[in-house]
């Protein structure tokens, strides 16, 4: 899939650089290719496509969550989803995960669906740490990576997290950040606007 020109990062924070990933590989290699013309952040951990024109679609997620239940975004159609890839073996996952339950506190009942997809894990640890951080948002048990290698095209494997994708109302990816996050307000600020009428 051709990519069109992507639009700067300029006023947003970036992120932090620490991330649990094990560099390398073919599939890096591949994602460079793709990447190479966009337009992203001064250290390339961030991309955002501005424009509606330029966005390209979500992968539908679909699977069970930590409980057993069944997932899938269509069900969200209309809204926003926030997609965060985590663990409970990866010390920047443990970081941010007390700013993406502010955030996702932030936007009860406003268009907005906070989903996990957690990475390598068993299920008792994966439930610990939900407990752990209060988290009141779904995760979907991906411990194959499966839902990961759906977004390789565009610069995310299983073994980049953590990694959080914001995903437009017409289920249209709007913002890529590689690595943790260092604060809620980053993320609330993003949210806003992917929120903006297209």
């Amino acid at each position: 899939m051709a990519l069109r020109r992507r639009t700067m990062l300029a006023a947003v924070p970036l992120l932090a650089l620490a991330a649990c990933s094990e560099s390398g590989g073919e599939n890096s290699d591949r994602a460079n290719e793709i990447n190479r013309d966009r337009f992203v952040s001064g250290d390339g951990s961030n991309y955002r496509w501005e424009e509606p024109d330029e966005r390209f679609a979500a992968p539908r997620l679909t699977g069970e969550d930590l409980d057993g239940n069944p997932i899938d975004t269509d069900d969200w159609a209309g809204s926003v989803l926030v997609v965060n890839f985590w663990g409970s073996w990866c010390p920047p996952c443990v970081a941010e995960a007390p700013y993406l339950v502010e955030a996702a506190a932030e936007f009860q009942d406003q268009g907005v669906q906070f989903l996990g997809v957690n990475i390598r894990d068993t299920g008792d640890a994966a439930q610990a740490f939900e407990n752990r951080w209060a988290v009141t948002y779904p995760s979907l048990s991906d411990e194959a990576g499966r839902v990961a290698d759906q977004f390789v095209d565009y610069g995310l494997s299983p073994n980049d997290i953590p990694a959080t994708i914001v995903i437009d109302a017409e289920h249209r990816v709007f913002s890529i950040w590689r690595g943790g996050i260092d604060d809620a307000e980053t993320l609330i600020a993003d949210v806003r606007k992917a929120l903006e009428p297209a």
